[in-house]
């Protein structure tokens, strides 16, 4: 962000860590900025990307949010650009398509350069590559859901949002000039039994135009999932288990049952 086009005093950077230790290296590099800041959870439970989000978005200081894959490289006038989108209209979310890097094609040393020669988009719809919109939009939605149904880093967490904002009547826009490149890393596109429940979840949402997570930043406004859509859920995950965990699961079930 350091080489972007805007100017720095515009520009408001947060590192939210889960956890409560800061690299030395990295907090070194944001010290030399003062609109630069790093924020720690001192969380040491299941990591949980939505709890990270919110924090990042209560402390933001700025009228519009960009939240990113912290593992991208942009090119510098990726942020006026957005800039730009959000001076035409108020009620707007900007998504921007991620360009991947193959396992085949991947160098150690980041080189945008050859990114922009390999990147090609392999998820036309990826939700979590960045979201940038006005920070009023995601209070009213009341922010990321943390409730354990969202947990880990495998998460549909940002389809969710897209699903809420839909709801709520937000415009979204695809920008096909904003380019985001991903070097390839291991763990990429690696299945999670965790994602299926995620997006099951945001498919009830969307039947049901809800736009309010079971638990977001202000907890007066918490609710608990409805007893039929975690008895659901509960069915997707046996669908995505392998086949020696579906019995163990089953078994435990009965087991319940039995007591």
């Amino acid at each position: 962000m350091a080489a972007q086009d805007l100017p720095h005093e515009d520009v408001e950077l947060l590192w939210v860590e889960y956890g409560g230790a800061i690299h030395t290296d990295l907090q070194n590099r944001l010290s030399q900025h003062p609109n630069f800041r790093a924020i720690t959870l001192g969380r040491n439970d299941t990591y949980h990307a939505s709890r990270c989000f919110n924090r990042g978005i209560t402390e933001a200081r700025g009228e519009v949010l960009v939240i990113i894959d912290a593992d991208v490289i942009v090119e510098p006038d990726f942020l006026s650009r957005l800039w730009q989108d959000h001076q035409r209209t108020d009620n707007l979310a900007v998504y921007c398509y991620r360009y991947n890097e193959a396992r085949e094609d991947h160098r150690e040393q980041v080189d945008i350069e050859h990114l922009r020669s390999v990147c090609t988009i392999t998820n036309p719809s990826n939700h979590g590559a960045c979201l940038s919109i006005r920070k009023k939009h995601l209070l009213a939605i009341n922010g990321y859901d943390t409730h354990p149904i969202f947990a880990t880093g495998f998460h549909a967490n940002c389809l969710d949002v897209y699903t809420r904002l839909k709801a709520q009547g937000v415009m979204a826009r695809w920008n096909p000039d904003i380019k985001l490149f991903h070097p390839w890393h291991p763990s990429t596109a690696e299945h999670s039994i965790n994602y299926q429940p995620q997006v099951h979840t945001s498919g009830w949402r969307a039947r049901n135009l809800k736009f309010l997570p079971f638990r977001g930043i202000d907890p007066t406004l918490n609710t608990d999932p409805p007893p039929g859509l975690l008895k659901h859920l509960d069915w997707v995950r046996q669908q995505w288990m392998p086949w020696h965990q579906r019995i163990r699961h089953k078994v435990r079930n009965r087991l319940k049952l039995a007591a």
